[in-house]
């Protein structure tokens, strides 16, 4: 039934999973661009940057498709959305931690180690995101192995 309203949304047929959703992390690699260049400017808008679920970055969005979108999600294959759930919940967990360290950097106003710890943030984030948007679009995912090396780095 979701598969024949899906064509000309951004809910791939397959997964059933919008990537769309992922913008909320996109954001805040661009709120981490920000203050590293314009701390003092940017810096509330960080601060002020929390995780939302799938359901309700949808239920907040413009999108028309919105309700198609959570009920899609709702009916994804289970591997796939366990798979997709579990990147997700890193990235909230990453994300939270990371704005803790550019938080503490700006207290300091410590410029090098907030530049420093903007641009990791970034990285470690994009690797995510990427990992997320793999399993959303059915595409292969990075390797594992590259993404915990990553991650064992902290």
């Amino acid at each position: 039934h979701f598969r024949s309203h899906i064509p000309g949304t951004n809910i791939n047929e397959s997964t059933l999973i919008a990537s769309d959703y992922l913008n909320h992390f996109h954001e805040l690699v661009m709120l981490l661009e920000a203050v590293s260049s314009e701390p003092d400017e940017s810096a509330n808008d960080l601060c002020a940057w929390r995780p939302v679920t799938y359901e309700e970055h949808f239920s907040e969005s413009g999108l028309g498709e919105k309700s198609l979108a959570v009920a899609a999600y709702h009916q994804a294959p289970p591997g796939i959305r366990a798979r997709f759930d579990e990147v997700v919940a890193r990235l909230h967990g990453e994300a939270i931690t990371l704005i803790g360290d550019v938080s503490a950097a700006l207290k300091e106003r410590n410029y090098s180690k907030l530049d420093a710890a903007c641009q990791d943030a970034g990285d470690r984030l994009r690797i995510l995101i990427e990992e997320a948007d793999a399993i959303a679009t059915g595409e292969a995912a990075p390797r594992r192995g590259v993404i915990d090396a990553l991650f064992r780095r902290r």
